[in-house]
């Protein structure tokens, strides 16, 4: 559910009186998607390493707000928080336009489904989906040079039938759920898409060879993670910097355990809260 106020140009304004109006649209330069577990942002430095990517691959000089590590746009999402009197947990929106040949920052905030880091007991059922792919780029990496094959997705999706879709790139190589990256588990090698194939990187990734190391797991980003794999798979799980570990229970008629998931998912909340 959204919260009652937005924040524009650090003013707060009630939602509902601000509609991102036809020449906000226009101007838009990209949104960005963070999490608030009560007053912590994981991820932060990894997310505000791909915002100025952004800023540099769209040529606009890099505005005062993200300077000093991100100092003043914190400031302002926390306002934003404290405002709506979000203290457990949030999903926030941070959307960047250009005016006047200035950055102009709208913070759009609402509460989350999943207020405490709980792993997903009923488990997830994703299927491929085979009617467009992604190509390899460095866009394509990014999630807004992904979101519109995302939309497609999601719009194919038929809930309770398959929970997730995964896309593929042009050599059938499974890439992504929208949003989210995939990690199949074989005996003791953990599996996921490499940026290289086209896959997303989500700012959360840089954890998964931390948590690896630690429980005695090998780690692989592979460029051709074909839909064999995931029949071969014992466990399989999805991971974003929105939601966290999900496990994912089946795919097809392919069912997975989540033993090794579970203790992935704890010290996945162990670290994100570093």
């Amino acid at each position: 559910m959204s919260s009652q106020f937005v924040l524009i140009d650090n003013q707060f304004s009630l939602a509902s009186d601000q509609q991102l109006t036809l020449s906000l649209l226009e101007n838009l330069l990209f949104k960005e998607h963070f999490r608030a577990i009560r007053s912590h942002l994981p991820f932060w430095n990894k997310q505000l390493e791909l915002i100025h990517l952004k800023f540099k691959l769209l040529n606009e000089p890099l505005p005062d707000m993200l300077k000093e590590d991100g100092k003043e746009l914190k400031r302002q999402i926390e306002r934003t928080l404290i405002k709506n009197k979000l203290f457990r947990g949030a999903h926030i929106q941070v959307y960047f336009f250009r005016k006047n040949q200035h950055i102009s920052l709208l913070i759009k905030t609402e509460t989350t489904n999943k207020p405490d880091e709980s792993l997903n007991s009923n488990g997830l059922t994703i299927d491929i989906f085979d009617k467009i792919r992604k190509s390899c780029s460095t866009l394509s990496a990014l999630d807004f040079g992904s979101a519109p094959f995302w939309e497609i997705v999601k719009s194919a999706q038929t809930p309770p039938a398959t929970d997730e879709l995964l896309l593929l790139n042009a050599e059938d190589c499974i890439l992504e759920a929208p949003g989210k990256n995939i990690y199949a588990l074989i005996g003791n090698t953990l599996l996921t898409p490499a940026p290289k194939s086209g896959a997303y990187i989500d700012p959360s990734q840089h954890l998964l060879p931390i948590i690896c190391e630690k429980m005695g797991l090998e780690m692989l980003a592979v460029e051709r993670l074909k839909k064999e794999i995931l029949f071969q798979a014992e466990e399989l799980f999805l991971v974003s910097v929105l939601h966290g570990i999900e496990w994912v229970k089946a795919f097809r008629h392919k069912r997975y355990f989540n033993k090794t998931t579970k203790q992935i998912h704890q010290e996945f909340n162990k670290l994100q809260l570093v």
